[in-house]
């Protein structure tokens, strides 16, 4: 093989599991255009965008979480739980400015908790989030008594309304913003660089003097103030504080972040692939809601693409380390 060759050939091998899941996107795009011409009209894409806002956002901060080899399941339940304490706030003093303070402390509250529940109480990840998932949720609900909390500020739905064609408004510049600040703590920055280091082998990295316990609540820390932001975006798409806000958030952010490619054991990653599974899933769930079927059906549906998805990149990346193991032996 050609120098040339050899280098296009580890180049398609390098990015197999971007290449992979936009070709899964792309079917999914020619099969809902069938179903739906418009389903690629300027719209309907603004439409998925605006929706996913707050996913794309906690995606973000789970993306790090991934990458160091642990798991967030609270995002979720912190979103209901932030949105309805700005609700009350609001409520309680008509002060939309205090209110948002409110959602934003919260969120950094709770899970600067849980991760030093994490980091310095060497607690499971896991079980930390699960159950604050657990309690969080029920405090929302208990809060709301199961009833909206609706929250009619102007200043709230400015972060959704657009100020410049259908496209453009403040959820959009937040996600633009929380996405680059992400990737620029991702790859130009020792925390970044840490943050790998420790999913990859968190005694090695330890022993080479990273203080791994502060790197992982910086992490949980980061993480949350994202699902802060996120509730707000939430919020001002809703217009008000209801229980089922945020539900199955968290599961949907882990999932785009696997399914683009980053490993769910940690130590590599990229946003690059964050954002591919993040396209995946925004086209599933938007394409499945457009075929009016009922909601037991769109969870079937939607778990079992899912899981064929998960499969075809677990065999796209075999093959990628077996082409990689070829070529090295011809070395």
């Amino acid at each position: 093989m050609s120098i040339k060759a050899k280098k296009y050939v580890t180049t398609i091998i390098k990015y197999m599991d971007i290449l992979t899941i936009l070709l899964l996107s792309a079917v999914l795009v020619l099969f809902f255009i069938n179903r739906n011409p418009k389903f690629l009209s300027t719209s309907n894409l603004t439409n998925i965008v605006q929706q996913n806002a707050a996913l794309i956002i906690v995606s973000v901060g789970t993306t790090f979480v991934v990458i160091s080899g642990n798991m967030d399941l609270s995002s979720g339940s912190l979103i209901v739980l932030t949105a309805c304490m700005t609700g009350v706030v609001f409520r309680a003093t008509g002060n939309i400015w205090l209110g948002m303070i409110t959602c934003i402390g919260v969120a950094m509250l709770i899970s600067t908790m849980n991760a030093a529940l994490i980091a310095y109480g060497k607690i499971n990840a896991v079980i930390i989030t699960l159950s604050c998932m657990i309690w969080a949720r029920g405090l929302a609900l208990g809060i709301t008594g199961s009833k909206s909390i609706p929250v009619p500020s102007t200043v709230l739905q400015r972060i959704y309304q657009p100020f410049w064609g259908s496209f453009f408004n403040i959820t959009f510049i937040l996600v633009v913003l929380c996405m680059g600040t992400g990737w620029f703590l991702l790859n130009r920055t020792k925390f970044g660089r840490y943050t790998k280091a420790i999913g990859e082998n968190e005694i090695t990295a330890q022993l080479a003097g990273v203080n791994t316990k502060l790197v992982k609540f910086g992490i949980f820390a980061f993480a949350g103030l994202l699902t802060g932001i996120a509730s707000l975006v939430d919020l001002s798409r809703l217009g008000s504080a209801v229980a089922m806000i945020g539900y199955g958030m968290e599961m949907n952010a882990v999932v785009a972040v696997v399914i683009g490619g980053n490993k769910l054991s940690g130590g590599e990653g990229s946003f690059a692939k964050t954002l591919c599974g993040l396209l995946f899933m925004c086209l599933l769930s938007n394409g499945l809601a457009t075929l009016n079927l009922m909601d037991s059906q769109v969870y079937l549906l939607k778990g079992m693409i899912i899981l064929i998805a998960l499969a075809i990149q677990r065999g796209s990346n075999l093959i990628r380390l077996r082409w990689l193991r070829v070529l090295n032996e011809k070395d």
